[in-house]
């Protein structure tokens, strides 16, 4: 099978989900565009959009899906996102200094930061639970600090600003 693509109605607006053979490759949070390959077509993956819908409707804490970041060049940024998705719960925050320790790179929470920006599956890779230090909320990309606020919020997490 090749690559498919759909659209799926969340609280934060229209996410638009690309899957392949190896699992989730991309999603787009609101107007943010993927880049679709050719030979994607649409349809959706029923397991994926559940899971999903589970998570918005708080009866999913964790993602079973799977996600394939193997289109990624570098290898920090992948690193960072295995154990981003690994370590950090439901709930649980971290510092972008605090992740940048747990993958064996003190100092780089600059580069963290950066990767956290260019998460090609957000929610999946739970980058919104990346916070600035002393638990201020951060940056959260183009789709804005409402969103990470929101799901955030959805997840049981006291913000601090």
């Amino acid at each position: 099978m090749s690559a498919s693509w759909w659209r799926q109605e969340s609280p934060i607006g229209v996410l638009t989900v690309l899957a392949g053979n190896r699992g989730v490759q991309q999603i787009g949070l609101g107007s943010i565009d993927l880049d679709v390959d050719g030979d994607a077509v649409e349809q959706c993956d029923d397991e994926v959009a559940i899971e999903i819908d589970e998570y918005f409707r708080g009866r999913r804490h964790s993602f079973t899906m799977p996600v394939d970041l193997s289109a990624l060049d570098a290898s920090f940024p992948k690193t960072v996102y295995e154990t981003l998705r690994r370590d950090v719960s439901f709930g649980e925050t971290v510092s972008y200094g605090e992740l940048a320790e747990m993958v064996g790179r003190p100092g780089a929470a600059r580069a963290v930061g950066n990767a956290m920006s260019r998460n090609p599956v957000p929610i999946v890779v739970p980058c919104h639970r990346v916070v600035a230090s002393g638990g201020r909320i951060g940056g959260y990309g183009p789709s804005g600090i409402k969103t990470k606020r929101f799901l955030l919020t959805l997840e049981g997490v006291e913000l601090t600003g």
